[in-house]
């Protein structure tokens, strides 16, 4: 039985689909539109799609797109400080003070007696034990906002993030192919049409501008600044959950 290209993005969960394939898909671009500019009838190819689901290359793509991204993770974290997560619940960071007293009682009554988060006075004596302590009650934040109803936004700031920060791992890839691909659609406008595949001339005016946009995001866009404000979002938000009620959660989705 054939399958259309449209079942790919039924194999994956929305994180997977927002945070893993659309920055390899975005990195891949240059190509697919090179090929489906000179070749019109192969992104068509029902037997195509067919191959290329059995083959199992979408699930390696899935791990590609996230490794990248993962790697960059601990580098990422240092340069700004330490997980946004951890800062907001420093004494010594940048929240609120009456804000930040509510977050840790709030947070302090989720992760209970097991997980007691430390004085201003503990902090200071020991940053780094400190620091650990909010690593772990981040983790039980995590934990329980994938099952917790009215996290939909929490859950829209991490598939963001995740975008955010595979892309950046995918940089490198992404703007190689958007300048390689640019390079080509331009070497395209001197050759009569149907000489190597050469479409109409406004087909390829089109592709250049798009190679255009593609490498103006790689290289302008995809920054790490751009991913810290996505990773502030998601731990503002993440925090706000310690003020919704526990319930009866669901089945969790995977957040990394």
């Amino acid at each position: 039985m054939m399958m259309s290209q449209s079942a790919l993005f039924l194999l994956f969960d929305a994180y997977s689909r927002r945070a893993r394939l659309r920055p390899l898909l975005i990195a891949t671009l240059p190509v697919a539109l090179l090929l489906g500019a000179g070749l019109p009838a192969l992104p068509r190819s029902s037997w195509l799609w067919s191959l290329i689901l059995c083959s199992g290359l979408p699930f390696c793509a899935d791990q590609l797109g996230r490794s990248r991204g993962k790697r960059l993770e601990e580098a990422l974290f240092a340069s700004w400080g330490g997980k946004p997560t951890v800062q907001l619940l420093r004494w010594r960071g940048p929240a609120d003070r009456s804000q930040l007293t509510y977050f840790h009682e709030a947070v302090q009554r989720i992760t209970g007696p097991a997980l007691r988060l430390p004085t201003e006075a503990e902090e200071r004596r020991d940053p780094q034990a400190a620091d650990r302590l909010y690593d772990a009650a981040g983790l039980v934040l995590r934990s329980r906002a994938r099952g917790l109803p009215g996290c939909a936004l929490v859950m829209e700031q991490n598939r963001e993030y995740g975008f955010r920060r595979n892309a950046l791992g995918l940089r490198p890839y992404g703007l190689a192919t958007a300048i390689a691909g640019l390079m080509a659609a331009l070497a395209w406008l001197f050759v009569p049409v149907g000489f190597l595949g050469r479409p109409e001339t406004a087909v390829v005016v089109a592709v250049t501008v798009v190679h255009v946009g593609l490498v103006a995001f790689w290289s302008l866009v995809v920054r790490a600044r751009w991913v810290e404000s996505a990773a502030w979002l998601y731990a503002e938000r993440l925090l706000e959950t310690s003020a919704l009620p526990d319930q009866s959660a669901s089945p969790a989705t995977p957040a990394n």
